[in-house]
């Protein structure tokens, strides 16, 4: 990263009882940065490497991912919200900006919810949403085979050690628009990553829990959420079901479908979605 235009601070803290690596850079009003799977902190250096002139970003490896501990349990949406609020006391942050990616968004909204007043805005990109009930709701285990298939965690597992590589090149590839968009040594990056002792069963676990995201979010939602909502997300993945989520759970949402774009949003799409967000966190400060 020597060509990366901001010193990256690479830090930890003990969370909720949990070690959690994070990644610090930039300068101005917080973002805190929830990557989704098979990520990791480093997901979020392409918005940094354009935004942190005028935000400071805070991406922690969630539990259970690469540099941070991985534990055999707490991978519901409310202990992982609180991960990040204790994450938020130990850096003496009072209020924040939550940026979410994929399965990053269930904790993303337990968080905005959890936070109170901490909490400025909500931005979910490419993030599926578990146990609403909206007319046209569509839970995305109907539509995606790999939910399913990850949630039976000890056969992934089985199917996955040893071929993590050729595995992850389906996902950066089939699930994006343009193919290519995924960088090479990021692909790598992330095989390296699963293949660290713990990763591929703990960061699994964000499937496992999907029954106790459903429930969590169920019944969180069953108040309107009061923080502003950005929901976007690609016309070839989850197209209109990330946006009229957010328009079903919270008071004041926008957003929308990005065209020619698929999962990948910040590799596919940077410039459109970084405009987006630099917008709306503008208006809420």
């Amino acid at each position: 990263m020597s060509d990366f235009p901001y010193p990256i601070e690479h830090k930890r803290a003990l969370c909720n009882g949990v070690n959690i690596h994070y990644i610090k850079s930039g300068s101005g009003p917080v973002i805190l940065s929830i990557h989704g799977w098979p990520e990791s902190s480093r997901e979020y250096l392409p918005i940094i490497k354009r935004l942190g002139d005028q935000y400071t970003f805070i991406s922690p490896d969630l539990r259970g991912f690469a540099d941070s501990d991985k534990p055999f349990g707490g991978y519901e949406p409310n202990t992982m919200a609180q991960d990040m609020i204790d994450l938020m006391d130990a850096e003496g942050i009072e209020r924040f900006h939550i940026l979410s990616h994929d399965l990053g968004g269930p904790a993303s909204v337990a968080l905005a919810y959890l936070a109170g007043d901490r909490a400025i805005s909500l931005s979910t990109i490419e993030t599926p949403f578990f146990g609403l009930e909206y007319p046209g709701y569509v839970d995305p285990r109907v539509t995606y085979w790999h939910l399913t298939f990850h949630m039976n965690m000890d056969v992934a597992r089985f199917l996955i050690e040893g071929r993590e590589e050729r595995y992850l090149k389906h996902f950066f590839r089939d699930f994006a628009y343009n193919p290519a968009a995924m960088p090479e040594e990021e692909v790598k990056a992330y095989a390296a990553q699963m293949m660290q002792p713990g990763n591929l069963r703990s960061s699994l676990n964000l499937y496992g829990y999907i029954p106790q995201m459903a429930e969590q979010t169920a019944e969180l939602t069953k108040k309107k959420l009061k923080v502003p909502m950005l929901a976007w997300a690609g016309r070839s993945s989850f197209a209109e079901h990330c946006f009229e989520s957010a328009k079903a759970i919270a008071v004041s949402a926008r957003g929308g479908v990005i065209e020619e774009c698929g999962h990948w949003v910040f590799q596919e799409k940077p410039d459109f979605i970084c405009d987006e967000l630099s917008k709306f966190w503008a208006e809420h400060r």
